[in-house]
């Protein structure tokens, strides 16, 4: 045999059995159907025995105690000032001053409109009076009772309540905060907080929560709380601006916050309901706390959530 021949022969076994050993050492492989949507796209269902499955971990949801902890921003709307050995309330804003002063001024002529009125009605009873002043006099007090109850509103609406403004002794400073709907439950009326300025960066002032507000505020979701301090050196003026620490204990249905996915301005988590079936569920979200989230309804104690990977559950969701 020629040279040349058997160096044909030899190479062409080696190739063979390299292409052998390739071929044992990395099989073909073999891609999985693609999971199918179901009900909408509300259950992502795998293939059985799915290896794309163990991508998706989860934890069994349970109710924890924990340390709900907020800060938030708050002005300081009025002080009670002496002045000429009397109290003054002193406002940070013009309008709510004008609405004040016109609330006392309403408060003294209704107490007039209502003594006259009663003269009247006796004196129209016992036919010494006509029946024109008796509607006179009634609709007085009806209008002063009218105006009374706009000043009212107003000042309640700021966060304010008249009735307590007027027993505040010399010292007393209120000031506003405006929480979201969510951390309502942190909050209660006649806790005790603490609170920095930054016109003193140093101390730390404790206030008092007075009032929540009747009213929230449609457009923002935000309710006006009220608390005041007593600052007998007189360093708090109106028109400051504090930093309030909220904090309390609570209990509640916690998870991860990487769990919850939103869209479309609405939240959802992904439940496991078998071996190979994840369920979207949309749920309402209440307060947050480090890294979890408290959940206000959707989920029950008990049930399975996806907390890695959930990215990828939501673009097969939507088919992205």
């Amino acid at each position: 045999m020629k040279p040349i021949q058997l160096f044909i022969i030899i190479t062409l076994l080696l190739a063979g059995c390299q292409r052998k050993t390739s071929q044992q050492l990395s099989p073909p492989l073999v891609s999985e159907p693609d999971p199918e949507l179901k009900d909408g796209g509300r259950y992502i269902e795998f293939p059985a025995n799915s290896k794309q499955i163990k991508l998706f971990t989860t934890i069994k949801t349970d109710n924890q105690q924990y340390q709900m902890s907020l800060s938030a921003p708050a002005s300081v709307i009025g002080r009670v000032h002496k002045s000429g050995g009397k109290s003054l309330i002193l406002f940070d804003s013009p309008d709510i001053t004008g609405v004040y002063s016109a609330y006392m001024q309403n408060k003294s002529l209704d107490r007039t409109a209502r003594i006259n009125l009663e003269r009247i009605t006796d004196l129209y009873k016992n036919g010494a009076a006509t029946g024109k002043e008796f509607n006179d006099a009634s609709a007085e007090l009806m209008s002063v009772q009218t105006s009374l109850a706009e000043n009212e509103a107003r000042l309640r609406e700021a966060g304010l309540n008249p009735e307590s403004l007027n027993r505040g002794p010399v010292g007393t400073v209120w000031l506003i905060c405006d929480l979201p709907e969510s951390e309502l439950n942190l909050i209660k009326k006649g806790q005790k907080y603490d609170l920095k300025f930054p016109s003193f960066p140093n101390e730390t002032f404790t206030a008092n929560i007075d009032v929540v507000a009747d009213v929230m505020n449609t457009q923002t979701r935000k309710l006006k709380v009220r608390l005041s301090l007593f600052d007998k050196q007189e360093k708090i003026r109106p028109g400051m601006y504090a930093e309030v620490k909220f904090e309390a204990p609570h209990k509640g249905l916690m998870i991860p916050k990487k769990a919850v996915i939103s869209a479309n301005a609405r939240y959802y988590v992904f439940v496991k309901k078998a071996s190979n079936i994840f369920e979207r569920r949309e749920v309402a979200l209440s307060s947050e706390a480090s890294d979890y989230i408290e959940i206000a309804g959707g989920l029950n104690i008990g049930e399975e959530v996806v907390i890695n990977n959930v990215y990828l559950l939501k673009g097969i969701d939507l088919g992205i």
